[in-house]
């Protein structure tokens, strides 16, 4: 069966502005990924327990992202209150962390992290993304595009 999914292309803008002394500042940065055929977007519960948020993997398949097609993740705590503590598991089972406040957004254009060892640094692929509440369970929006 042939697709009948048109590619297209998806914009995210960013316009950050500040107002200083009466002198205003404002910033615009445009990121455009050309030949988007698929994005997921959803809105789940985050628990004080740590939950699977994303898992990049070879293929899609249930509940797993296409990890050499993945362009683009956003995730957005929406809780007014608690923190989201996200964990980004690298290949090697290495991680590092974020903590992402109420209503903020983390955003990654790259699939790749860093790990330091002995003053090097080597790049590895995210395997996977997990969050854990601060205090009480809330929720995340996750947004992702690939090619």
């Amino acid at each position: 069966m042939a697709t009948t999914v048109s590619k297209t292309t998806f914009t995210s803008r960013i316009v950050e502005s500040i107002t200083i002394n009466g002198q205003q500042q404002q910033v615009h940065t445009l990121l455009s990924i050309p030949e988007v055929t698929d994005y997921s977007h959803r809105i789940m519960s985050v628990a004080t327990s740590a939950t699977t948020l994303l898992s990049l993997a070879a293929a899609d398949a249930g509940g797993a992202v296409d990890k050499a097609r993945v362009q683009y993740v956003r995730l957005t705590n929406l809780d007014d209150t608690n923190n989201i503590q996200l964990t980004f598991t690298l290949t090697s089972t290495h991680t590092y962390e974020v903590v992402l406040g109420p209503k903020k957004s983390h955003m990654l254009t790259h699939k790749q992290g860093d790990v330091t060892t002995g003053g090097a640094v080597t790049l590895e692929d995210i395997a996977s993304i997990k969050g854990l509440s601060s205090t009480a369970a809330c929720d995340i929006e996750i947004f992702t595009v690939s090619t």
